[in-house]
């Protein structure tokens, strides 16, 4: 009994690792969107200048290159900006979880159930009764199937309860 509660514990355990990762991969995700978003509204902001101070210095006949220059700089370090933003972006969707860092470890002198000879019976071959659940009879009631799993998952639910696999 001991090492079945120790084996769920591990197990536990990593479900709130993967769970604990995936919230701070998208904690990042959305950091480095709304970074993104501000560096676009602030290139917004600045062709505006640029467009208004072009007109204005144009209406005035007095259009120079060292103002339009100093718009068009820091328009275009905005946009080296933008792109590293989006890479970072990019890098983070791209992350998969480290499964083998925070995979549980082999349980010590773990015997299955069943397997050892303190659990024999008078009749092997035959199952106690609901030791056993069939897939497909749930999957038939109207629950949908995990893609990577081919397991029932809940209705509305992200992840599979099995292998941990997105379901959306």
């Amino acid at each position: 009994m001991g090492d079945f509660l120790e084996s769920a514990k591990s197990f536990f355990n990593s479900a709130v690792s993967r769970t604990s990762w995936e919230a701070q991969k998208q904690l990042r995700l959305r950091g480095k969107q709304g970074e993104l978003d501000k560096l676009l509204e602030q290139r917004m902001q600045l062709l505006n200048d640029l467009s208004l101070t072009a007109m204005n210095l144009y209406q005035q006949g007095s259009l120079t290159d060292a103002q339009l220059s100093r718009l068009c700089a820091s328009i275009i370090e905005l946009d080296n900006d933008i792109r590293k933003r989006e890479e970072q972006i990019e890098e983070i969707k791209k992350e998969a979880y480290p499964a083998e860092q925070f995979a549980p470890g082999p349980t010590p002198n773990y015997t299955a159930p069943g397997s050892s000879s303190q659990h024999t019976q008078d009749t092997p071959n035959t199952p106690p009764a609901g030791a056993y659940y069939s897939p497909t009879g749930d999957a038939q009631q109207g629950q949908t199937l995990c893609p990577h799993c081919n397991q029932p998952v809940r209705p509305g639910a992200l992840y599979c309860r099995n292998c941990g696999g997105k379901l959306r």
